[in-house]
């Protein structure tokens, strides 16, 4: 994970079903977890089709193979449904 203030990137590979904002996660940025904050704004680039899992709401990723939420959401959980490769790319803000 790179951190620049409070801008970060985790890079692929993930595994299928495995959250990476939960301790222990590729984002687990603070602990104990009632220190951690929000990620309000978030970009994933990867293959168009993956399906994505955010605060358990389904979200397949279109044609252009990128995702952006720029609305102020607290993004509390984040799984690749079926994993995700090498390529993959996850920016965030916090």
């Amino acid at each position: 994970m790179r951190l620049n203030g409070r801008v970060g990137q985790v890079l692929g590979p993930f595994e299928a079903g495995i959250d990476l904002i939960a301790p222990g996660g590729a984002i687990d940025l603070f602990t104990p977890e009632t220190t951690r904050p929000n990620i309000n704004k978030l970009g994933i680039q990867t293959s168009p089709g993956t399906i994505i899992l955010i605060n358990n709401v389904s979200i397949k990723v279109g044609k252009t193979g990128i995702y952006e939420l720029d609305e102020t959401v607290n993004v509390k959980s984040l799984i690749f449904q079926d994993g995700a490769d090498a390529d993959t790319i996850v920016d965030f803000i916090y």
